[in-house]
């Protein structure tokens, strides 16, 4: 008996603390506030937004290095402008209701009302003309291009697009024939060349297939290639127009193509060659 009403009053005890202690934290999660529907491309901006601690995230958008670090001072302000300007101008200009062009441009007031914000945690509207010069200015591989039309000044980015806006006719320049090029490669990575030798070169979700207009070591080459590359596969340029390929070249340099569906088979391949080696790499058309 005395078993059982101790065992009563441990329980009544626990009872007591579990109703008396206070409740844990709990698992559901608010949600973020939604930002007003006068917000413009609010919901567009969390790519660019820096993460904490600044740095720029492991996150790159397209064809760019570097990184805008926090407090969005000096090179590293106008560096995030340049990446932020790459992103919008190849890839974003439909969902963010760009009025662009078929040859890519945009009016740049219009850029600087949309609602985004770089890597360096600057909202594009804070920046002004004069900074988007000055990114151009800076871009290395010349990214860029600007023109001034009846007093507007307006922007476009010179190749790497996804949007369907752009034509090639408009964007580019055609090249007519093979002696308008001294070199035509494509720098790809080993892992990706057993794909490449099954089923061509893909555009993927570009517009082009890209070509460089000359090798890694040249100097001359500043766009159209990443420098980490360490596999070089040549076009066959005389080939390719031949059977009615059409080849372009965009303002820095860069040579493109459509392929033929989105795809450079692999019988217009003239050479595949390891870099920086330059090992040759058999093949079979």
């Amino acid at each position: 008996m005395r078993a059982l009403t101790a065992a009563a009053s441990s329980l009544r005890s626990l009872l007591f603390l579990h109703i008396s202690s206070p409740p844990g934290p709990s698992l559901a999660m608010n949600r973020p506030e939604s930002s007003s529907s006068t917000s413009g491309y609010r919901s567009q901006a969390a790519p660019f937004a820096s993460p904490p601690g600044g740095g720029g995230g492991s996150r790159r958008p397209c064809g760019r290095g570097g990184g805008g670090g926090g407090g969005g001072g000096g090179n590293d302000r106008i560096d995030a402008l340049g990446r932020l300007l790459t992103r919008v101008l190849r890839h974003m200009a439909s969902e963010l209701r760009l009025d662009m062009r078929s040859d890519g441009y945009v009016r740049v007031r219009d850029l600087l009302t949309l609602n985004l914000q770089t890597f360096a945690k600057v909202p594009l509207k804070s920046h002004t003309v004069d900074e988007i010069r000055e990114a151009v200015r800076r871009d290395n591989k010349q990214r860029f291009g600007l023109l001034e039309e009846d007093g507007e000044l307006l922007i476009r980015a010179n190749q790497g697009h996804t949007v369907r806006t752009v034509t090639s006719e408009s964007l580019l320049t055609p090249i007519l024939s093979a002696d308008e090029v001294s070199v035509c490669v494509h720098g790809t990575y080993r892992k990706n060349l057993d794909s490449i030798l099954k089923s061509g070169l893909k555009r993927m979700e570009r517009l082009h297939v890209h070509f460089s207009s000359g090798l890694p070591s040249d100097g001359e080459v500043i766009s159209g290639m990443r420098r980490s590359a360490n596999i070089l596969i040549y076009l066959d340029v005389s080939k390719a127009l031949q059977d009615g390929m059409k080849l372009y070249i965009s303002e820095n340099k860069v040579i493109l193509t459509e392929g033929f569906d989105g795809v450079v088979p692999v019988k217009y391949f003239e050479k595949i060659e390891t870099w920086p080696g330059r090992a040759p790499i058999p093949f079979q058309r």
